[in-house]
């Protein structure tokens, strides 16, 4: 058997020693439990073995004499008892190899656990992500639909609805209906706060026919509409964005979602200033009165607070992208106009905002540039917040594969050395 561990020093002197306390026993018993505990030694110790792993692998199965003496070597003649012996020796062989196989299936149940584990928190996260992409959508067409709403209610409420507000409505309808669909089975399992969001949310949802029925009523004016629109609807998307920030588990989809969030809020604010001043060039007169004032004025102040909070949490390259998407001669010129407005509203209240040059149309075409411009970075971030949730998926689906597969590898090669050790029969 050159080649062999059973050509170690250790192994033939302990065979050797074997033999000798194995003489009490009827020689087809003898040799049976001696080759049996030489299979064993063969196929546990490779032909490469150091001194410490075969000492250490001898001594699990025990001293050559403690052996013979449970083979019944030394019970006399043979009979009952020695068989009974060699049965209980092939039981204590069986143990010494079934231990590594349960170790190994006890590890490898864990390590399973744990990949199945993460594997639902990724589907999760990426529900949760895909929801916040449509819940984007239904914003933008929320922040659309408020303007045109205080639009028509500052030009009075007895004409006909617009086509222009009739189309946002239904393009609203048609987000907010993509957005329960992918909020439906988020609740139990999923973090409080997202939960709690999402509820508050799909509240706002059904309050639009409310809304709705109110400007047609005109029991709103130009300034509570957005007031409304804000706090009930557009606010809620925009809370709902946030606890996705602290909802989901992995790290660069909290930054995406945090920044994502941030900047959606400012774009809320550009939404806001663009109604409050369209509001008042559409009304007759076209003035700008302190109260809506003071919401314009505070709408300039929550842009520049979320900017800065989209700043702090955004990567290097999404601030650039920021910097070169928002800007040009429109984004120029809308921010001149509305400073121009604010100016004039605080000191000469009464003037009519278009005696300086302001009127509705070219606000809206310059205000709408900066929030498309806003949006178009908003897209990208909706994008990689969902491309980085399907990889998160991917990457644990793969590793869950991964662990069950290479854990039944490992019982199976472990089986198969139990098979080939041959403890139990020759």
């Amino acid at each position: 058997m050159s080649g062999t561990a059973l050509d170690h020093w250790l192994v033939r002197g302990y065979l050797s020693e074997l033999d000798a306390a194995l003489g009490g026993l009827p020689a087809a018993h003898a040799r049976e439990l001696k080759e049996q505990i030489a299979a064993h030694l063969d196929d546990a110790l490779g032909p490469d073995a150091g001194d410490q792993e075969v000492a250490a692998a001898l001594s699990r199965l025990g001293s050559p004499a403690d052996l013979a003496a449970e083979a019944g070597a030394a019970s006399g003649p043979p009979g009952p008892r020695p068989a009974r012996s060699i049965r209980r020796m092939r039981w204590r062989l069986a143990v010494v190899i079934a231990v590594p196989l349960v170790t190994a299936a006890t590890l490898g149940a864990l390590r399973i656990s744990s990949e199945a584990s993460s594997y639902a928190a990724a589907g999760r996260d990426q529900r949760l992500a895909r929801l916040d992409v449509a819940v984007v959508t239904l914003s933008r067409d929320l922040e659309d639909e408020c303007d045109l709403s205080a639009a028509y209610a500052a030009r009075g409420h007895a004409r006909p609805v617009s086509p222009a507000l009739s189309q946002a409505r239904t393009a609203t309808d048609a987000a907010a209906g993509t957005v329960r669909a992918a909020a439906a089975g988020i609740g139990a399992g999923y973090p409080p706060g997202a939960v709690h969001a999402l509820a508050g949310l799909l509240a706002g949802i059904t309050d639009l026919k409310t809304i709705r029925a109110g400007i047609s009523s005109s029991a709103f004016p130009a300034s509570q509409l957005i007031r409304i629109y804000t706090v009930n609807v557009i606010g809620a998307a925009d809370t709902f964005g946030a606890a996705v920030g602290g909802a989901v588990g992995d790290t660069r989809l909290q930054a995406t979602a945090t920044s994502l969030a941030a900047l959606l809020r400012a774009e809320n604010d550009q939404s806001v200033q663009r109604a409050v001043l369209d509001a008042a060039l559409s009304a007759r007169p076209p003035v700008l009165f302190s109260e809506n004032l003071s919401v314009l004025q505070q709408a300039v102040t929550d842009e520049r607070s979320n900017l800065t909070a989209f700043n702090s949490s955004a990567s290097l390259a999404e601030q650039k992208l920021y910097a070169t998407t928002v800007s040009g001669a429109a984004v120029d010129i809308a921010s001149s106009s509305e400073i121009l407005a604010e100016q004039q509203a605080a000191t000469r209240p009464s003037v009519p905002l278009t005696r300086d040059g302001l009127d509705a149309g070219t606000w809206d075409r310059d205000m709408s540039t900066t929030i498309d411009d806003t949006r178009k970075v908003t897209g990208r971030l909706d994008s990689q917040l969902s491309s980085q949730a399907d990889t998160a998926r991917s990457h644990a689906t793969r590793n869950l594969l991964f662990s069950g597969i290479a854990t039944l590898i490992l019982l199976l090669v472990l089986l198969i050395s139990a098979v080939l050790a041959r403890p139990l029969h020759r």
